[in-house]
């Protein structure tokens, strides 16, 4: 007796793009739906930080992080939202959004801001994108500083120092302020992308999901 067997591995096709740049993000599309025949799941998560008080936040600082997370997230969702439309096939937009979001913390003006921008972007164009079968919803994790390119390009140290502890310490101090003591790592992160996304929350649309460990201040309300 003889049997087929089939084996899936999986494939990433790296697409180096500027989220400020409409043009540039309309040909990472391209490619994916080349690659793959379409383009149902999209992950708003390019991202990072500055952590300043209000009177030393510049311009510039508020410019750099508004034009990375608030703007180039409305640009990627603006083409997905194109490329799902075409497909007629329904989809979903995913925004890593923050607990900063919703939660007031100090010297975290332009970033808090931007993060609260893209909160509610979830919730407009889930009003607005419904009717096309393209759900689109949000996750607001604590900060996750094991494996964070933010966090290791500077952040950490800067926030670490406005709490006043050890930077290496700065993990465990966010661990210790939630209600399960737990630290978020990015496995925890991309486990709430697939359960928005697996099949299982189908009629899931405009919902915020923390993945914070329990910040009690940060609930939403």
């Amino acid at each position: 007796m003889s049997r087929n067997i089939t084996t899936y591995t999986d494939v990433a096709v790296p697409v180096t793009v500027d989220v400020t740049d409409a043009a540039g993000i309309a040909d990472a599309f391209r490619e994916a739906a080349l690659a793959f025949g379409g383009v149902d799941l999209v992950v708003n998560n390019a991202g990072l930080s500055i952590s300043k008080p209000l009177e030393a936040t510049t311009e510039a600082d508020w410019d750099l992080q508004h034009d990375v997370m608030a703007k180039g997230s409305f640009l990627v969702s603006q083409q997905a939202a194109k490329v799902m439309r075409a497909q007629a096939m329904g989809g979903d937009i995913i925004y890593i959004s923050s607990k900063n979001a919703v939660f007031a913390g100090p010297n975290n003006v332009a970033y808090g801001a931007a993060k609260a921008d893209q909160a509610h972007q979830v919730r407009l164009l889930a009003a607005e994108l419904g009717e096309d079968g393209i759900r689109v919803n949000g996750i607001n994790p604590d900060g996750v500083v094991r494996g964070s390119g933010i966090f290791a390009g500077g952040w950490g140290a800067q926030r670490a120092a406005v709490y006043g502890v050890p930077e290496e310490k700065l993990g465990e101090f966010y661990a210790q302020r939630t209600l399960l003591k737990r630290e978020v790592l990015p496995e925890h992160v991309a486990a709430a992308v697939f359960a928005l996304t697996a099949g299982d929350l189908s009629l899931t649309t405009g919902l915020h999901v923390p993945v914070d460990a329990g910040v009690a201040a940060a609930f939403l309300r």
